[in-house]
């Protein structure tokens, strides 16, 4: 049985060691750094993937501004190089460029330049000759301008835009040349274009300001043709080129729309740019957005994450020292009590059910354990005998024990241990109690070790033993020497007073008188001295046995008391031992005097039965019974022994007898049993 540990008893017990290891200071430690880490690790996870979903966010946001931008420059556009193709077709109708005059060609373009204000002039060019109109009337030719390089486009491209050029009505303004190219005769090409304003881009920004930072135009040979707002400054004039800059170099080498990221040479900040290429036109169109400013919300956010989780950490790192400060002062604590519970001199047993979960040192050198451990799971039938000295089973006993002190919150008994070095046997007061443990209910058993008190119960028995056998001893010697020695002498003055009465009988009245009074003192000094004598150790107890002695102390008893005796004893019996007839006499003889003394009852009954294998005496009155300890008028309590009924009861169980006492206010019997087994 001692190797069946319970799971709860050990672990228990496991948690009652590690409570008190300082480890558990570290590993709390550990768990608040993993908790941290793991508490930092998801908030950097977290503010990554924010990062990611904001910037696909705003590349998204600025997709869909470019393709709004776009739809409308391609609209502008249009419109412009639109009307220019159309008179280009109408004079080729009429019979071709070189066959119509100036005027004709000036009255054409200025019909078809009836589309929106930002079309400033159309022209029509065929690399020798050259014809412009503009709304305000100003014309221009027959020589090609500077500006209209359309003889160093490509043959492959359908269209050709200029350098930003000072417009023909409004020198401080600047118009964007874009011509197409119009087939003309064999071999022959016809650009037909228009000088456009990109002024209405502003308005543009202004409604999406809050969305971008910067828009514009870009040839494809990297021409700022238009950007918004408009940033002057020595390092880029307008018409500056960017095609030596690295953004732009990374857009075109993308393909011809995409997002492209850098740092920007006019916002002069790490910018998010978004672009395509216009459909049928070598030009670009872009908005940008600075990171400072796409990013923003989710720095505030990057903020307030990064804030609750230091909060976090702090909280966790607070709870985790208030926590080491608890332990340590709770080692502190489990140190003294576990300093008080081993320095106890008794034993201490912590039980759940029926199995320990704790022990302190002096349990394991009161039973031969090798350490407090291995009490755990034991129970207490393993730490004694099969049977106790009731004849009980031991297990059962403890059971029945252990549920008194839960039902009852506690009890206290005798018990019989077993040491489990060397199986030896030795006598313990127990002591269990209740202790409730939140749900559980547990049992404090305190077992205190009676050896020594035992030996020196049993020694001190064996003395009181010897001084009572010595006090008979005594006694007897005494009674003796009164009956054989005083008692002669006073029998000799008896008879010596009685010799001299007889002389003097005619002598003087009042000597003789004198000598009869000497003559009835010494009669009576004669009597109690043999009553003493008597009273001391009867000769009839030694001559003829408890019965004739008990029958003579009656008789005595009624003499001087006038107290009716009644006797009930047989006629015959087997004589005791001498000691037992004697300790029976002397509870007789004790209890008789007491009726005299306290009972004040009118009669007192002598019992004394012959049984197979034992002998009762009962001595019962019909007086006012004794005092009870505590209250002496709460019937049914214990009454209070005297000295003299206690020295009986001592007496009695030296021999292996009882001693009761039944008491109440109708009367009190006194029994006392001896075995003749």
């Amino acid at each position: 049985m001692a190797g069946k540990k319970p799971v709860d008893a050990s672990r228990r017990a496991g948690l009652l060691r590690l409570g008190t290891l300082p480890a558990l200071n570290w590993i709390l430690l550990a768990y608040a750094a993993v908790v941290i880490g793991i508490g930092w690790a998801y908030t950097s996870s977290r503010i990554h993937s924010d990062y990611e979903e904001t910037m696909d966010e705003e590349r998204t946001r600025l997709r869909g501004v470019t393709a709004a931008l776009e739809a409308g420059t391609l609209a502008m556009l249009n419109d412009g190089v639109g009307e220019a193709v159309a008179g280009a077709n109408e004079l080729q109708a009429d019979g071709g460029l070189i066959l119509a005059s100036r005027a004709e060609i000036i009255a054409t373009l200025r019909k078809q330049l009836a589309g929106g204000s930002y079309v400033h002039s159309l022209f029509l060019a065929d690399g020798v000759h050259f014809a412009l109109t503009s709304r305000e009337g100003q014309f221009g030719g027959p020589l090609m301008p500077p500006w209209l390089t359309v003889s160093r486009a490509p043959l492959s491209n359908a269209t050709w835009v200029g350098s930003p050029i000072a417009d023909p009505d409004h020198a401080t303004a600047f118009v964007i040349p874009i011509a197409r190219r119009v087939a003309w005769g064999k071999d022959l090409t016809l650009w037909a274009g228009a000088l456009i304003s990109f002024d209405g881009f502003e308005d543009l920004y202004r409604k999406s300001s809050d969305q971008i930072t910067t828009m514009g135009l870009v040839a494809s040979d990297g021409t700022i043709l238009v950007r918004t707002p408009k940033v002057d400054g020595p390092d880029l004039p307008p018409a500056a080129n960017v095609a030596s800059v690295d953004v732009f170099r990374r857009a075109v080498a993308q393909g011809n729309e995409g997002i492209v990221e850098g740092y920007g040479p006019v916002a002069k900040k790490e910018m998010i740019y978004a672009y395509d290429l216009m459909n049928g036109y070598p030009i670009y169109i872009m908005d940008g957005q600075t990171r400072d400013a796409a990013l923003l919300p989710w720095r505030k956010r990057r903020r307030m994450a990064v804030g609750t989780t230091a909060a976090f950490s702090a909280l966790v790192l607070g709870m985790t020292a208030l926590l080491n400060h608890s332990l340590r002062t709770l080692r502190r604590r489990d140190h003294h009590y576990r300093t008080l519970f081993n320095s106890a001199q008794f034993s201490v047993f912590l039980l759940e059910g029926d199995r320990f979960v704790d022990a302190n040192l002096t349990a394991t050198r009161m039973f031969g354990l090798q350490s407090d451990r291995d009490a755990i799971g034991l129970s207490p039938w393993d730490l004694s005998p099969e049977y106790q000295p009731d004849g009980q089973r031991s297990d059962e006993l403890a059971r029945e024990r252990i549920q008194t002190a839960l039902r009852e919150g506690g009890t206290s008994f005798e018990w019989l241990h077993r040491r489990l070095d060397n199986g030896v046997s030795f006598p313990a007061e127990v002591g269990l109690s209740s202790i409730t443990d939140g749900s559980t209910v547990l049992a404090l058993a305190v077992v205190r070790d009676l050896t020594v008190r035992k030996r020196a119960e049993h020694d001190l028995r064996l003395l009181s033993a010897e001084l009572m056998r010595s006090q008979d001893e005594e006694r007897r010697r005494i009674g003796r020497d009164l009956h054989d020695s005083t008692g002669q002498t006073l029998a000799a003055l008896e008879l010596g007073l009685a010799q001299l009465m007889h002389d003097t009988s005619s002598g003087a009245g009042d000597r003789r008188k004198l000598l009869e009074h000497c003559a009835e003192l010494a009669t009576q000094c004669s009597t109690e001295i043999r009553m003493a004598s008597y009273l001391l150790h009867p000769p009839l107890l030694d001559e003829l046995g408890l019965l004739s002695a008990l029958r003579w102390l009656a008789d005595g008893f009624h003499q001087r008391s006038a107290i009716e005796v009644r006797l009930d004893l047989p006629q015959t019996m087997e004589r005791l031992s001498r000691d037992s007839e004697l300790c029976l006499f002397r509870v007789a003889q004790e209890a008789l005097t007491n009726v005299h003394r306290h009972a004040d009852s009118p009669w007192v009954t002598v019992r004394l039965k012959v049984q197979p294998n034992s002998v009762m005496l009962e001595i019962e009155d019909a007086g006012r019974g004794m005092q009870h300890a505590g209250d002496a008028e709460t019937p049914g309590s214990t009454p209070s022994l005297g000295v003299g009924l206690a020295g009986m009861r001592e007496r009695i169980r030296q021999i292996g007898g009882t001693l009761s006492v039944e008491s109440t206010s109708q009367g009190t019997r006194v029994r006392s049993t001896l075995s003749t087994a």
